[in-house]
């Protein structure tokens, strides 16, 4: 079958209806000109909570615990990142340590989204 540049362009259009807020709400939260904490607002952790020193705990529910000790947050890219000591504990298992690592504020918080009295 043979189709046309339109009629393909006219079916991937009724294919993947998106709304303009979706795309605008995603180039505010990116750009800046929206409101930033509501991209970190859905979990316990706030940006405001990681600093130097500050640990973070991740349970995947299976015994395994992820623990992560804040070093210091850094710029890269005019993104905000956080640089960490990481520790796993796993049942039957010697605790395994790694770092430095590196992630972005926002996915470090949706990861490690259970911060630890101190």
């Amino acid at each position: 079958m043979i189709t046309t540049r339109q009629s393909k362009s006219q079916t991937a259009a009724q294919a993947s209806p998106r709304s303009s807020s979706f795309w605008q709400n995603l180039s505010g939260a990116l750009g800046g000109s929206g409101d930033r904490r509501s991209l970190f607002s859905r979990r316990g952790a706030n940006p405001d909570q990681v600093k130097a020193g500050r640990v973070f705990r991740h349970d995947d529910g299976s015994g395994r615990q992820e623990t992560a000790t804040v070093i210091g947050l850094c710029e890269i890219l005019g993104m905000t990142h956080v640089r960490y000591d990481l520790r796993i504990d796993q049942p039957g298992h010697r605790p395994f340590e790694d770092g430095p690592r590196v992630l972005g504020m926002k996915t470090f918080l949706d990861h490690f989204c259970e911060p630890v009295s101190s």
